[in-house]
């Protein structure tokens, strides 16, 4: 969600409309902001007198429980994702189910460090093309 407008663009506006000489339409175009923007600001300043952003709501509460998977990493801190995951989703109701990216979200916010890659898989350097693809040549054919 973007960032709400200034409360100075706000009270700019609305005076310029409530002055009386201009339309709707030429005010927000004056001020490069939408004709119902400035609908709901002269209708808010109206009804409640404020101009100051609301507050941004909504957004998801994560469905891990913090406490139960704190005490799964005191438990065994090796554990990777996947084995904690799996651990987590015994520990609490069958209906609580959670996956994989829920805890490494989980895990982050609260602070923890974990490694991508277990130890037993390691990073290997792969060529981008085979030794038998033709170079590419720049410049008009000769």
């Amino acid at each position: 969600m973007p960032n709400p407008y200034p409360t100075e663009l706000r009270t700019l506006a609305v005076r310029a409309y409530e002055a009386g000489t201009e339309t709707y339409v030429t005010v927000a175009a004056r001020f490069s902001i939408g004709e119902a923007t400035l609908q709901r600001w002269v209708r808010r300043q109206r009804t409640t007198g404020a101009l100051d952003p609301l507050a941004k709501g909504g957004g998801w509460t994560s469905p891990v429980h913090v406490d139960v998977l704190h005490a799964l990493v005191h438990e065994r801190p090796d554990r990777t994702t996947d084995e904690l995951t799996r651990a987590y989703n015994h520990r609490v109701a069958a209906g609580a189910r959670v996956h994989r990216s829920s805890i490494l979200r989980a895990l982050q916010r609260t602070g923890y460090v974990f490694k991508k890659n277990d130890p037993a898989r390691r990073s290997t350097i792969v060529r981008v093309s085979k030794p038998s693809a033709q170079p590419s040549r720049c410049g008009p054919p000769r």
